[in-house]
């Protein structure tokens, strides 16, 4: 097995250490301060009294303490190292002098430990030392509460979950399969299998939570399977039922229409595109033209921006279920970009290296999940180790990719109905979060948070009726999306640890509304004005816009060919080609039914063959002077051919 030079499995002995120590890493919206002064006690904001030791009165005097750096035995002489003698008087002369001396500093110490003492009981008396000028106890109070709101907030560290608060967001009619955020978490993505796809701006929203643009069947009749914001947050892929990805900007307008594949064709590296419908898309994460699809056709197809007739690159995934083919239901790329995971409905797991080669996966596992099921969710961690899937075989696994064998952790009886079914790690790489599906009116759908390491669980949230669909967490705002079968979109946050996105629009009141203000009306139809003149491509043709416009359109009017006027019945005798009818004649062409269908023709005209034998007018007198005995043919073509078929019939004698 290929290493990739990666270190152990945080899983093993040797890497167990190293694991956690990655996995206790905090992103930098909940950066902690470690340092051990928030648990000292608080200091007072004037400056600390000097210490003075009290010394004693003694005969000696002790030398200063030698200097930081300095050696500690005694002082040795410089120069030759050679001892040298004072004369005697000299040396009485010097002994005197350090007499006097060593009595003056006597005297000073005990000076300085009275005034100090002085002072010392002075500040016992007199109580707290004056605050300094321009500042009251008032700003005082103030400040010392600000330190303990700024202490308050430095208590909240990464491991709380912003699910304190929600919103909730209706607009679908059925479940919603899809969400995406912007990399800012201003803007979120929706779209469902009502075939729809709603654009949300938490700053442009109040109270009332109305989407700003929604987009009715951008791929016809199919469901919405998959929603994807680029890294720049300018674009997103939508990846629907059917076998075309579509690229939108953040506005709402298409951009793009990606090829699709000739579905004759038995080889999938020989098609532009896919043959059917598409699971997934995924960004390439350091590469903002790059982005992977998945379909049920077996084959995983890279893209690039620019090129729209044909793909970049084909995986063809082959299998040993019968027919050497598998729908590819999840892929993905790692945090680095380097490595391309997959997993398909035979429950094999398969990785590449995102550079190739594409022929067979560099690793694989046989029955990673149940065969037959769908895996509908595969991530992984931003340490580019740790990996987790999500089957509707009700099971959640943790794989780590340096010792890719077998499953690190699985969590069982874990209900998923959805094909849209997703679980992800939280941006600080310490939780693993997922939704559960319940049954109809059998309770409620939750959300369910592990610890990454061993997938135990930490927290269960509570979401509303209906299976919870897909997840989002956003690092930058620190919010949680949950989608549901309801129809609705439940945006949880923290009003410490979150910022921005649904705080902005949560308190947020909507305009008061006047007479004059069409929007109460509730039917959105109501309120579209269509006027197709005021469109550019009409402007040109408009002789209202140009000089003397009226005049020229009366004189439109007035020519019937010009302004294209539709004749009139024609009343009385017939005239320019036409055959004139009455009133009478149009309610008699209802009241008598034409019978001539019904008859049979050789009656019809056998009704007529006396008259035309005693009154010959057509044929006899045209040979009354050269033919007037009439000869017959005694036999007619169609006679000689069935003679010439019946000879042909008979064989020779």
């Amino acid at each position: 097995m290929e290493n990739w030079g990666l270190p152990l499995a945080f899983g093993s002995k040797k890497g167990g250490n190293a694991s956690k120590a990655a996995a206790s890493a905090k992103p930098a919206w909940a950066a902690e301060d470690d340092d051990d002064d928030d648990d000292a006690p608080r200091m007072s904001r004037l400056p600390p009294p000097t210490t003075t030791t009290t010394t004693t009165t003694t005969t000696t005097t002790t030398a200063p303490p030698p200097s930081k750096g300095a050696s500690a035995g005694p002082a040795r002489p410089s120069g030759s190292g050679l001892k040298m003698e004072l004369h005697p008087m000299l040396a009485r002369a010097t002994a005197s002098a350090s007499a006097s001396a060593t009595a003056q500093l006597t005297a000073s110490n005990l000076s300085t430990t009275n005034e100090v003492n002085d002072d010392d009981e002075d500040d016992e008396d007199v109580g707290p030392m004056p605050l300094p000028s321009g500042h009251t106890e008032e700003e005082e109070e103030e400040e010392e509460e600000e330190e303990d709101d700024d202490d308050d907030d430095e208590d909240y560290d990464d491991d709380l979950l912003p699910v304190s608060r929600q919103i909730k967001l209706t607009d679908h009619r059925r479940t919603v399969s899809a969400l995406t955020l912007d990399p800012s978490g201003a803007r979120l993505i929706s779209g469902g299998r009502d075939c729809t796809v709603k654009l949300w701006d938490f700053h442009g929203m109040n109270e009332n939570f109305r989407p700003f643009r929604s987009i009715d069947e951008p791929c016809g009749g199919n469901p919405i399977r998959d929603l994807q914001f680029s890294n720049s947050g300018d674009q997103f892929l939508i990846a629907s039922g059917a076998n075309q990805a579509k690229l939108y900007d953040r506005e709402g307008s298409m951009v793009c229409e990606y090829m699709k594949g000739d579905m004759y064709l038995r080889d999938m590296k020989h098609t532009k595109g896919h043959i059917s419908a598409l699971t997934c898309c995924k960004w390439h994460p350091t590469d903002r033209s790059i982005f992977l699809t998945a379909s049920l056709d077996s084959s995983i197809r890279i893209w690039n921006v620019d090129m729209k007739r044909e793909n970049k690159v084909v995986i063809p995934v082959k299998s040993k279920d019968k027919g050497g083919r598998t729908a590819i239901t999840a892929a993905t790329y790692s945090p680095d970009g380097k490595i391309i995971a997959a997993i398909g409905q035979d429950g094999e797991l398969r990785l590449w290296g995102s550079d190739g080669p594409f022929l067979k996966p560099s690793h694989s596992i046989e029955n990673a999940h149940m065969s037959n099921s769908v895996t509908s969710s595969i991530n992984i961690a931003m340490d580019n180790f740790a990996m987790i899937t999500r089957s509707n075989d009700d099971t959640l696994k943790l794989w780590d990719i340096r010792s890719f064998k077998k499953p690190v952790s699985t969590v069982t009886n874990l209900p998923s109905f959805y094909e849209e079914s997703n679980a992800i790690f939280s941006p600080n790489n310490k939780f693993v979060v997922t939704g559960v599906s319940v049954k109809k009116d059998e309770g409620v759908g939750k959300l369910v948070f592990f610890d990454k390491n061993d997938l135990s669980v930490v927290k269960n949230v509570d979401v509303g009726n209906g299976s919870v669909v897909k997840v989002l967490w956003n690092g930058k705002i620190n919010q949680i999306c949950a989608s549901t079968t309801e129809g609705s979109v439940h945006v949880f946050y923290d009003d410490h640890v979150s910022v921005a996105g649904a705080k902005f629009c949560a308190g947020k009141k909507a305009k008061a509304k006047g007479v004059d203000d069409m929007s109460y009306l509730e039917d959105e139809s109501a309120r579209v004005i269509i006027n197709p003149h005021a469109l550019p491509m009409y402007r040109e043709d408009n002789i209202l816009t140009n000089r003397g416009g009226k005049r020229k359109l009366a004189k439109i009017r007035k020519d019937p060919i010009a302004s294209r006027k539709p004749d009139r019945p024609i009343t009385g005798p017939g005239r320019g080609g036409k055959v004139g009818t009455s009133l009478t004649q149009h309610l008699m062409k209802g009241l008598m039914k034409d019978t001539m269908r019904d008859e049979d023709p050789r009656e019809a005209i056998l009704k007529h063959a006396a008259e035309a034998s005693a009154n010959p007018f057509w044929i006899a007198p045209a040979y009354q002077a050269t033919q007037p005995k009439a000869v017959m043919a005694e036999k007619v073509y169609e006679d000689e051919d069935e003679e010439d078929r019946a000879n042909k019939k008979k064989r020779p004698s």
